[in-house]
């Protein structure tokens, strides 16, 4: 069979931003197909350093500018286009979109929704075409895969109707994040924070990350404690949060602050291992892939209150109250001096499930490309 695979996501499909989850799942799948083809189009350069298995085959098709309309015309116009060179069978969308003047059997792929509320880490304008048009996307497609329970419930939420299309995927994670021996710990210290002990914050730099109250917060740890402990960013910048980058230089604690934008999974591994703790700020996010990483490294974590981070994290998470910077500051002051507190949230993170990458996950979503629709008991021919 032939797929092809609007893969334009994958361009800031980072492991310190995102993950780099569609990326993760989509490169298993091809593997674990050789023997279908997968044409991957992208709507600008391919990230360097981007290594495709045998059965892919990359086309880039540049956008025409950056106005709505153009994200517009490249879906409907330029894809579709130049998808029938290649005569798939199935089209796979990593970002939650189709072309609605497609007619070939079609799966999407959502891993948060939080651009329903303006709060996603797409530019506002596509957060804004995503909106508009989800509920054609979700009446059209074939079948819809989501990654947590708190992404199913959004999506029933908006559209009932589409629960017999509706897969949950299995998470997976390296099995590069795991507990760092006591050595180990000290190099990773020693490499990203002088030495110090450190919280890590895994996300972007960008408003609904709460970036901001996070900077308050250890300003005000800092102010109580004087203490050497560092706050250590691994996350890109974006457009949205140049504001944020701007005053960064005028914190008065900016010397305890490490940013390191560029974190592929192996150095996100070992920064998550070697830190006292985390703090998750994403509330909005719809997977909280960083908590279970955390999780699987025996590292506590403290979180702006969220129900995805509520489903990843339970009773092995600290939270915070998401409209109190006070509360923030005096969970991350209680976790850094209390070391009963701290071993009481390790020794309540549950066990962890058997999986060591995204193998299950891809498998999952192939089911639901070619498999029978719940309830119509049809599927594509292989």
């Amino acid at each position: 069979m032939q797929i092809a695979v609007n893969a334009a996501c994958l361009r800031r499909d980072l492991p310190a931003d995102t993950g780099a989850v569609a990326t993760q799942i989509i490169f298993t799948l091809c593997r674990q197909q050789p023997e279908h083809k997968f044409t991957f189009f992208f709507d600008g350069d391919i990230p360097a350093g981007m290594e495709f298995p045998p059965n892919v085959t990359p086309v880039v098709l540049p956008l025409r500018g950056e106005k709505a309309w153009h994200l517009y015309w490249w879906l409907e116009w330029q894809l579709p286009r130049a998808m029938k060179a290649f005569h798939p069978d199935i089209y796979l969308g990593l970002d939650g979109t189709l072309p609605l003047r497609s007619k070939i059997p079609a799966t999407i792929l959502f891993r948060d929704l939080s651009f329903l509320l303006d709060a996603g880490l797409q530019p506002a304008r596509q957060q804004r075409n995503l909106k508009k048009h989800l509920i054609d996307y979700l009446w059209r497609a074939r079948s819809v895969a989501v990654l947590s329970e708190t992404g199913q419930k959004a999506l029933l939420d908006f559209a009932p109707s589409i629960k017999n299309k509706l897969t949950v995927l299995d998470i997976g994670l390296s099995n590069e994040y795991k507990p760092l021996e006591w050595e180990e710990r000290e190099a990773v210290k020693k490499e990203f924070a002088g030495g110090a002990e450190y919280f890590l914050v895994p996300a972007a730099i960008h408003p609904r990350n709460n970036i901001m109250p996070v900077f308050k917060a250890f300003s005000a740890l800092k102010k109580r404690q004087l203490s050497s402990i560092k706050l250590v960013l691994a996350g890109s910048a974006t457009a949205a949060g140049q504001s944020i980058i701007d005053v960064m230089p005028g914190f008065k604690f900016r010397n305890d602050v490490v940013w390191i934008q560029d974190a592929d999974d192996a150095m996100l591994a070992r920064l998550t291992g070697g830190a006292y703790a985390m703090i998750y700020p994403s509330r909005l996010d719809g997977l909280a892939l960083p908590v279970y990483a955390a999780q699987q490294c025996q590292v506590p974590v403290i979180a702006i209150d969220g129900d995805a981070v509520r489903e990843a994290g339970g009773d092995s998470t600290l939270f915070s109250d998401p409209s109190n910077v006070d509360d923030l500051s005096d969970k991350m002051s209680r976790i850094y001096k209390d070391e009963q507190l701290r071993s009481w949230l390790l020794s309540q993170i549950p066990p962890q499930k058997a999986f060591s990458s995204w193998e299950k996950a891809a498998e999952e979503l192939w089911a639901a490309m070619t498999g029978p629709v719940k309830g119509e008991g049809t599927k594509i021919p292989k």
